[in-house]
């Protein structure tokens, strides 16, 4: 019995043995558990730093004008207006309070000149006489992109349109520009004024029983009207 269990034993002996000389070759301590051997062997490894990113050189949107700057023009228009105790000195009373309006279309005989692009954050108020009813308008806008006497110098042509009679009018004291026309019209005479200063426009129209009275209403109203842009 022992002699069979010798030799059952004997082959595991030998693949003991075997393991252990291999191990005594290196001439190393068995470090193959922990995997050192093997890591001191390998190719380090390489490192790359990315390459700091280029600026950007995309042109933004320019900002959109400041809600303070919104203000001050408002202030201005507002300022521009005529007042109601002013006209009630020469003869009117208030029909429509001011609020937010677009700008006039000039004769179509002055082409070119789109006053409803080039003149926003405007303004309209209304008044009629006060035993006649004739009515009187004014518009007050600011122009974004330039002045406001370009507009008036372009507008001067409207004079010579067809039914349009130009109308001269005095010397006014602090405006840049002015320009006047009236017209018969089918229902009721009338005369419009164009007066700038700076940036802002004032349009005003008036009508009257007759066109002589109709210029008269005009010529008398545009000393208030340059007034009234010098207070801005």
């Amino acid at each position: 019995m022992d002699a069979e269990v010798c030799r059952v034993r004997r082959p595991g002996l030998v693949l003991v043995l075997g393991a252990v000389l291999v191990s005594g070759c290196s001439g190393r301590p068995n470090d193959l558990s922990d995997g050192a051997y093997y890591d001191e062997a390998s190719t380090p490894a390489t490192t790359t730093t990315a390459s700091p990113a280029a600026p950007s050189t995309s042109t933004r949107p320019s900002p959109a004008p400041s809600a303070r700057a919104d203000r001050q023009d408002a202030q201005r228009v507002a300022k521009a207006l005529l007042s109601d105790a002013v006209l009630a000195a020469e003869g009117f009373q208030a029909a429509t309070p001011a609020r937010p309006a677009p700008a006039r279309p000039l004769p179509p005989c002055v082409p070119g000149v789109d006053l409803e692009k080039v003149v926003q954050g405007g303004q309209q108020a209304t008044w009629q006489g006060v035993r006649t009813r004739v009515p009187l308008r004014q518009y007050v806008g600011v122009v974004v992109d330039g002045n406001a006497a370009d507009l008036v110098r372009a507008a001067r042509r409207a004079g010579g349109c067809a039914g349009a009679t130009g109308l001269q009018l005095p010397a006014l004291p602090g405006a840049d520009a002015r320009v006047a026309w009236c017209v018969a019209g089918t229902i009721q005479p009338s005369c419009r004024m164009l007066v700038a200063r700076g940036n802002l426009l004032t349009d005003v129209e008036v009508g009257a029983a007759t066109p002589t009275r109709s210029r008269e209403l005009a010529t008398q109203l545009a000393p208030l009207i340059a007034q009234a842009l010098t207070t801005v």
